[in-house]
Formats: C-alpha cells, structure tokens, sequence
C-alpha cells in the first residue's frame, strides 16, 4: 500500500469538504491565536503542513514562513499551492531537524503529529519545537482525539465523487493505530476502472499525557481549544494546543 501517492490529487477538496473554509481556519490561527497569544510574531515555522492550504493565507498575512515535511509530493504540491509567494520550502523528519534559526511560532496543523506512530516520536517533536522557537514565543498544534478516532471507525465508508472518478475513505482500529484505507476508483482512457487503494495510519493520546510531557519539555500551556465548541470537553473531536516557550 502507498501513502498520499494518487490521493494528494483529491486531497485539499475533501480537506475542505470535511473541515471548515479555509477563511475559517485562518481567522482562528490568526486572531483566537497568534493575535490573541504572540501578536508581535512574524516569523513561522509550520511543519508537515501539507499542500500549504493554511501557509498560503497566512503568507499572504504578511508573516515569514518556512516549511517543513518528509514527504516529497507534498512539497511538490505545496510549490503549486504557493506559486509566486516568499516562502522556505525543507524537505525534512519533524521529528530529528536542525535548521540553525529560531521562530516566534512553530505550527504543526490538521492533526499533523497523529501522524506519528509511537510516543518516543512525539516526545522527539516536542523538542525541535523547542529548540526551533524563541523564548517566551510559542507551539500551537492540534490533534484528533482519541474519542473522535473511536467515532470514525464507527462510522460508514465516506465516498467523495469526482464526476468519473471516485475516492472512499474507511477507517479500522489495529491495537491502538488508527488506519484510513483509501480507494480511489478511477476511469482510464479505455473507460475501465482502475483501483488504487493508499494507506495512512494515525495514531492519538489522552490529553492529560500530552499536558504532562509539554511541561516536562519547558513549555506552558496557555490555552486548549476545541475547534468547534471552544470548551475542551471529553467529547471533544479536534484540540489545539497553545504552549509557550518558559
């Protein structure tokens, strides 16, 4: 199985479909966040961002963006995306980076670091936010929890349709990784059906755990918000973290 091989072509329309608009999502990192918690910042270090849906908007903000991601088609797609624009591309494990410079903000969005399979590897992205960002600046990331994961294998197949093409999405629990399988069914010249199926495993932590290593890791938490109710609550499905630098 692939992963975000054939499906980064469908991605950043069923992003939009699932999530909120992209305005939405801006004006919330823009003014509930950087305006409300670093509002002098201007210098951004967002990693594994994606297609660069969210840099695009928050370059266009005025702010200084590098970006950060192991994966070679992303960036690839986030080139496209931000045709035109200042901006550092880097091809690199969020997890193991030196880049020699510190940010007022290091970003990691759309639950990013789920993507991360084992605790050690979050423990280890902790410490190149912390490495990366200036003193008294901040880390801002949000996470699927581990309720809204148990709620989406609940759930049934999700299909998105692309007139002659089709992509479905389904998620299964193994232990305790979370994986997507992806189906995209597309037709050829020939008018035949082509499968591709891709693969994409994520994996979540109780809040309390992630709470207790950002402290251990010199970081105050400043804020937790749930996306879509502010109130982080046991039900809550999207959270983000905002920690500063101590």
């Amino acid at each position: 199985m692939k992963t975000y091989d054939k499906f980064l072509d469908y991605y950043d329309q069923i992003v939009r479909w699932i999530n909120s608009p992209i305005d939405e999502e801006t004006d919330f990192l823009e003014n509930e966040v950087i305006k409300t918690h670093n509002p002098e910042a201007k210098d951004i270090l967002e990693v594994a961002c994606w297609t660069g849906i969210v840099a695009k908007e928050l370059i266009k903000l005025g702010y200084n963006y590098t970006w950060l991601d192991i994966n070679e088609k992303m960036l690839e797609k986030a080139k496209q995306n931000l045709k035109n624009l200042e901006k550092r591309l880097i091809l690199w494990d969020m997890t193991n980076f030196n880049l020699n410079q510190k940010f007022d903000i290091v970003l990691c969005n759309y639950n990013s670091i789920c993507h991360l399979l084992d605790w050690k590897s979050w423990q280890d992205f902790f410490e190149m936010a912390e490495k990366h960002l200036k003193k008294w600046w901040i880390l801002v990331f949000d996470i699927n929890t581990i309720f809204e994961f148990e709620n989406i294998t609940r759930d049934f197949a999700q299909f998105y349709n692309f007139w002659k093409n089709t992509v479905c999405l389904e998620m299964f629990k193994k232990g305790k990784i979370y994986e997507w399988l992806i189906k995209i069914f597309e037709i050829d010249k020939d008018w035949k059906y082509i499968l591709t199926e891709e693969n994409v495993r994520e994996i979540s932590f109780p809040i309390s755990k992630i709470e207790k290593e950002l402290k251990s890791k010199n970081f105050e938490i400043l804020e937790k918000i749930d996306f879509h109710y502010w109130e982080v609550m046991k039900e809550s499905e999207r959270v983000y973290f905002i920690c500063k630098k101590i």
